[in-house]
């Protein structure tokens, strides 16, 4: 399977080479461009979207010209593990990709995905998502795939669309709830009595419209993006996971690069972490007030913290599933991710 893998990786990579990049490559090549290749997981104008624009936008500048960035947003080049696998066998140099995505190949990063672990604080998370102890681990399980996290950051909470209020784990009892395909997702949603369902991102509009799945849960940028407030009658913000992106970049390409680039590459992304956290932060307001605009009549459940208490205990199974799986590597990280996030809390109560 490995070898077949392989294979169909090398003939996507030819494919890009051929077809995606053939006749602008050809030009770069005369005008003495180089070429730099980027994919990431959302459409156009989503928050990877802007990451990977302001990206192009920085090098393209700074190179005077000299490299150009391609991006390929969702869908152009391949979605979820396959488009994981573009970037481990340098089919694209840089990508934007989430843990769930990931997991297969290490599956330690679901850690990331936990119900309730992240603070309230966005501040908070930011930190912990770049300086944090657990992050620096989990940079070196990704190393050891090909894959090197450059940056890591949020892109808002995840909001869990239906039909009607969810006001207690009762109410998600056999709820068809559109996730991504991630082991650890299925089981924490399973938890509250849902039943979670796997669906390609680009599908999900079509089965909510058809009633072959009764929500779905994405940050509120991508929910007025892809319209799936159209089909749905709630909003419901239990905070209970943040959605992650990682920046990533082949290993053996960086190798390649002079020592130059790669500093230019670095300072781009650590100006890139205040520019992606103040858009997160815009979507956030500027998306929901779209939505209100858009269909007056929905309805915005919050929560109070009795309610989500009641959440909370029943997503102890979902941390007892990840450490069953990863075991005492699991119990670390998870261990470093709590320090860090109550080292940040202390010193935001303390500012």
């Amino acid at each position: 399977m490995k070898k077949i893998a392989l294979l169909l990786i090398l003939m996507i990579t030819g494919l890009i080479s051929l077809t995606a990049c053939g006749k602008s490559d050809a030009a770069a090549e005369a005008e003495d461009v180089t070429v730099w290749k980027f994919s990431h997981e959302e459409s156009v104008g989503g928050i990877q979207d802007m990451y990977a624009m302001k990206f192009k936008e920085l090098v393209e500048e700074r190179s005077n010209g000299k490299i150009r960035v391609d991006v390929y947003p969702v869908g152009q080049l391949g979605d979820g593990v396959g488009a994981v696998e573009l970037i481990r066998y340098n089919a694209v140099n840089f990508s934007i990709n989430n843990p769930a995505t990931v997991a297969t190949i290490v599956p330690e990063n679901q850690l990331l995905s936990l119900q309730f672990v992240f603070s309230d604080d966005m501040e908070v998370n930011r930190k912990v998502l770049n300086e944090g102890n657990a992050i620096k681990e989990i940079n070196e399980l990704y190393r050891a795939k090909d894959i090197i996290p450059l940056a890591w950051f949020q892109e808002g909470f995840q909001v869990i669309t239906s039909n009607h209020p969810i006001n207690e784990p009762d109410d998600m009892k056999g709820f068809k709830l559109r996730v991504m395909a991630s082991p650890l997702l299925i089981a924490s949603y399973a938890a509250y009595g849902a039943n979670p369902t796997p669906v390609p991102y680009m599908e999900t509009y079509s089965n909510l419209q058809l009633n072959m799945i009764d929500g779905q849960v994405n940050p509120v940028f991508a929910i007025e993006e892809m319209k799936f407030y159209e089909v749905q009658e709630c909003l419901n913000f239990l905070n209970q996971e943040i959605f992650v992106g990682t920046f990533c970049v082949n290993p053996v390409f960086w190798d390649s690069l002079t020592e130059e680039q790669q500093e230019m590459v670095l300072d781009i992304t650590k100006e890139l972490d205040s520019y992606i956290f103040d858009i997160q932060n815009e979507y956030a307001e500027v998306r929901l007030e779209k939505i209100v605009e858009n269909k007056p009549q929905i309805t915005l459940k919050e929560y109070t913290e009795e309610e989500r208490d009641a959440f909370k205990e029943k997503a102890v199974s979902g941390y007892d599933w990840y450490l069953n799986l990863v075991g005492e590597k699991g119990q670390s990280l998870l261990n470093m991710l709590e320090e860090d996030i109550k080292v940040e809390e202390s010193k935001r109560s303390k500012s």
